[in-house]
């Protein structure tokens, strides 16, 4: 069996004159990656169905600009913190850091500013890219200088590999992760309503009306958030504001079992094990008449997200919640493997 191969090619242009290269890792029976030196953007993923026929599987943008403009993160690599940071600010080691507010309410802070930045890039090997990122002391309100690396792997059975690394010159906090979405009938074939998702949580961690925890931890038993099973995410939906936005809590330690999601016409599955915290799963609430690729239209419920991370706002003095201050001695890793297959 022939094994990955990747392809270069260039995207774009900026403002600045950097040229924007894209990656596009395949294998031999049509399943394809594409990666930007964007953002570390996955800019496009292609899957065969069971039929063999190959669909565009991710929201996004055929052009560089799209990606310049976007408030989505559509495909993004988001960080240095990834979800809602309270009124834009914290306090680490007696300093209390100002950052951006840049959520709807723009009250708080929102996964920050790596989608918008250009990453050095190299290949290694036939299956991997690189992604790497200088984030200096101060941007975006943040202390200390970042140094972040995102490498995607492709395996030929269709595992693509995301590995999360980082470095600090000071204690900063750090919670990184990829912000794809996914609609497995295909990018324009309607809602994720009729997917069928599974997540082995226990619990979850309650949002107030502007999506910040509350602190605390509840279980999903006898709530619209339980899919312990198998089911259909427009099953109880409705039940759930405008729809699911919540962090899930994965129990246990190491790379393990996250979520599953199946589209059965299709065929289609994602399985989805990761080294993290938690999992935010959420079924694009937001989005309103995006145009995207071939100018498709996006709306609401139109995609997914299964966003491997560590618990939002943790950096606020939720003595529950998991630490994600990295400090100088300390290096950050974390791995997420999206495991894309058929019935």
């Amino acid at each position: 069996m022939a094994g990955v191969k990747i392809t270069e090619s260039l995207f774009g242009v900026t403002k600045n004159k950097n040229e924007i290269k894209k990656y596009t890792l395949s294998t031999s029976d049509g399943f394809e990656v594409s990666l930007i030196d964007y953002g570390a953007i996955i800019q496009s993923i292609r899957q065969p169905d069971k039929q063999n026929q190959i669909a565009e599987i991710t929201l996004g943008y055929d052009t560089l600009e799209g990606y310049v403009d976007d408030q989505c993160f559509f495909g993004a690599t988001v960080g240095r913190v990834t979800n809602r940071i309270k009124n834009g600010r914290f306090e680490l080691d007696g300093i209390t850091y100002e950052l951006g507010k840049n959520d709807s309410t723009k009250k708080h802070h929102l996964h920050g500013v790596f989608n918008k930045r250009v990453w050095d890039s190299t290949t290694e090997n036939s299956d991997t890219v690189v992604f790497k990122y200088q984030s200096p002391d101060g941007e975006d309100g943040y202390p200390g200088q970042v140094n972040a690396t995102v490498k995607y792997t492709l395996t030929n059975d269709h595992r693509l590999i995301l590995d999360f690394h980082a470095t600090a010159t000071k204690p900063t906090p750090i919670n990184m992760t990829n912000h794809v979405y996914f609609n497995l009938g295909g990018d324009t074939s309607g809602t994720i309503l009729d997917h069928l998702f599974e997540v082995p949580a226990e619990k979850f961690l309650p949002v107030d009306d502007e999506l910040i925890p509350t602190g605390e931890i509840k279980p999903v038993e006898n709530t619209p958030y339980d899919f312990r099973k198998l089911t259909r995410i427009g099953e109880r939906i409705d039940e759930s504001f405008d729809g699911y936005d919540l962090m899930y809590v994965i129990d246990g330690n190491g790379k393990r079992s996250f979520a599953k999601l199946i589209h059965e016409p299709s065929g289609r599955i994602i399985s989805v094990e990761s080294t993290q915290k938690g999992l935010q799963f959420y079924t694009g609430n937001f989005l309103n008449n995006v145009k995207g690729r071939n100018g498709a239209a996006y709306n609401k419920h139109g995609a997914l997200c299964l966003e491997t991370q560590n618990y939002s706002d943790s950096v606020n003095n939720q003595p529950q919640f998991p630490s994600i201050i990295l400090r100088p001695d300390e290096e950050y890793h974390e791995q997420t493997t999206f495991h894309f297959h058929l019935q």
